[in-house]
């Protein structure tokens, strides 16, 4: 049969992947689809009454295989692309901590950030040979000139709240969960022992290596705060981190804050500049033309993260540190200058869409050709059985709530992804249509918890 031309776009993060998604949703809906956006879990509970569509799943991990089977007994197409498969230590400990074996292959079409995340799937040991799209991901438009005003307002407020000031970003998510029972590499070290190399597990070696930072970046953040007095600096920790952590330090230091709320794009345009190891927000800020500088204190070729540091000033030492601050926040530019000019064909090996077409352009060519092909029969049993695990799915996950140590506790889905409502949805639609000049005619419908579905004014459905 014909596919409707339907496209979910489930979110797990609101402030990483929220806005990007939205836009892939309008370009979308521009060139005719009917588009479901927003919050994972809702889309995921609903996804049984969804009409046959594309589902794109944002993640290979092992444990999406489940529910990516759920998708396809449901007669939705998949197809993937990896939110973290930008930024990781080595195409190894990616391909181990990241891509699920059986995960990677149950996609129809996996869409790739560049070459470097292709070459990374494609040399999995476990690869059947699975189409590959090289398009670049919609979090990367945001950051193309003719975008940066999407975050204008937000990055001025921020500038009028907290001034002149030095952006810290830390992702020690996996040492320093907001649930404590989710420290992963705490776990690693606990019972693998810290005394580890290469040679030995590479998971406990890169949890040994994210640990060491960890105690540089809390030992660093009085030493920076004393030595420039007079600078405001903003940390702001992974959506995932116990920021309590960081208050404690904090709480004696005048000119520091610790704020875990908004896009990263609009701290990042708001700084002075932003200090960061191996964080995807230095590349961030690299395409946005903002100088980043790595703290690197601890240096390890197996596992730091390349990309990221590389783009950035090095400070491997306080002073230098201290050095690189100083010229940031005079507005020296030369040393990043000069890395602009020197990598940025690098970059677009890892991010296709830099320039060019946009990447919400390329998914959406990549996407017409699947939309407009029969796929596969599914039978009604399957079906049946498929909305069976679905529900039974969502009932596990209720019960969940009612443990603090679990991720779907309300506590913590609150703070990944804190509630939209359809207004704020539509004010963006149209901040989005003013910048670009198009997007008229778009409808949003709340359809579940910050989920919703976008569509043409005037098509109904029921």
């Amino acid at each position: 049969m014909k596919f409707n031309r339907t496209l979910i776009l489930p979110c797990e993060t609101r402030v990483r992947e929220f806005d990007a998604k939205l836009l892939l949703a309008c370009h979308a809906v521009e060139r005719g689809w009917r588009v479901f956006v927003g919050y994972k879990r809702s889309l995921d509970f609903h996804a049984p009454r969804i009409p046959k569509g594309i589902y794109v799943g944002k993640s290979l991990t092992y444990r999406n295989a489940r529910f990516y089977g759920i998708v396809r007994d449901l007669g939705h197409r998949l197809v993937a692309w990896d939110e973290e498969g930008l930024v990781y230590a080595n195409p190894d400990l990616y391909r181990l901590t990241k891509v699920g074996d059986v995960t990677l292959n149950m996609p129809e079409l996996l869409l790739a950030w560049g070459e470097e995340n292709a070459a990374a799937w494609s040399g999995h040991p476990g690869f059947n040979g699975s189409e590959l799209a090289i398009t670049g991901n919609p979090r990367s438009d945001l950051l193309r000139p003719e975008l940066r005003g999407y975050f204008t307002a937000e990055a001025e407020a921020l500038r009028a709240e907290y001034g002149d000031f030095l952006l810290i970003n830390t992702n020690f998510s996996r040492l320093n969960h907001f649930i404590d029972q989710q420290n992963r590499q705490q776990r690693l070290l606990r019972d693998g022992g810290a005394a580890v190399t290469t040679a030995g597990d590479p998971r406990i070696g890169l949890a040994a290596h994210k640990a060491q930072l960890f105690e540089h970046f809390q030992r660093m953040l009085p030493e920076l705060s004393r030595r420039f007095p007079e600078v405001p600096i903003v940390l702001r920790p992974h959506p995932s981190e116990n920021a309590a952590t960081w208050e404690r330090i904090a709480a004696d230091l005048d000119n520091v804050r610790v704020v875990h709320r908004g896009n990263v794009v609009a701290w990042l345009q708001a700084a002075r500049s932003t200090v960061h190891n191996g964080c995807t927000t230095a590349v961030e800020s690299f395409l946005l033309d903002r100088p980043a500088i790595a703290y690197r204190p601890v240096v390890s070729d197996s596992f730091d993260f390349e990309l990221p540091n590389s783009l950035s000033v090095q400070a491997f030492d306080l002073k230098s540190l201290f050095k690189a601050v100083d010229a940031a926040m005079a507005g020296t530019r030369c040393a990043f200058e000069a890395l602009i000019a020197e990598r940025r064909d690098y970059v677009r090996r890892h991010i296709v869409s830099v320039d060019g077409p946009t990447a919400c352009e390329r998914i959406l060519d990549t996407l017409e050709p699947l939309a407009a092909t029969s796929g596969p029969t599914v039978s009604l049993p399957r079906r049946a059985g498929a909305m069976t695990r679905a529900r039974a799915r969502h009932a596990a996950r209720l019960a969940l709530e009612l443990l603090p140590v679990s991720k779907q506790h309300p506590r913590y889905r609150s703070r990944i992804f804190p509630e939209v409502g359809a207004a704020e949805v539509e004010a963006a639609v149209g901040r989005f249509g003013a910048l670009l000049g198009r997007f008229d005619g778009i409808r949003v419908r709340r359809v579940a918890e910050s989920a919703f579905e976008l569509s043409r004014e005037e098509a109904v459905h029921r």
